[in-house]
């Protein structure tokens, strides 16, 4: 019985060894593209040469609505319309007035 146990058992504890390797390795080309684009951004190598401006009303409406979102608490969670629950990731959506 016990042997049926162990060769039912191993190749699972086999099988999670070499997914457990798979994984650190795709965490460290991971680690090392995130290192390479944080680079690329804080070197400014790869910047525009075309300055993006903001125009003054633009810039104030967006200071404005910036100052009042600390007017409101962070939920707990995000209601998505769709299924119920907001994954923290798509267009956002943002809501609210800036008058």
């Amino acid at each position: 019985m016990f042997q049926k146990s162990i060769t039912a058992v191993l190749p699972l504890i086999l099988l999670s060894g070499a997914n457990i390797a798979a994984a650190d390795s795709l965490d460290r080309s991971v680690g090392e593209e995130t290192r390479r684009w944080l680079e690329l951004q804080s070197s400014g190598a790869a910047a525009s040469k075309i300055p993006q401006t903001v125009s003054g009303p633009v810039a104030d409406a967006i200071y404005r609505r910036y100052v009042e979102s600390f007017t409101h608490p962070i939920p707990e969670s995000y209601k998505n319309d769709q299924n119920g629950y907001g994954g923290g990731s798509g267009s956002g959506g943002g809501g609210g007035s800036m008058n």
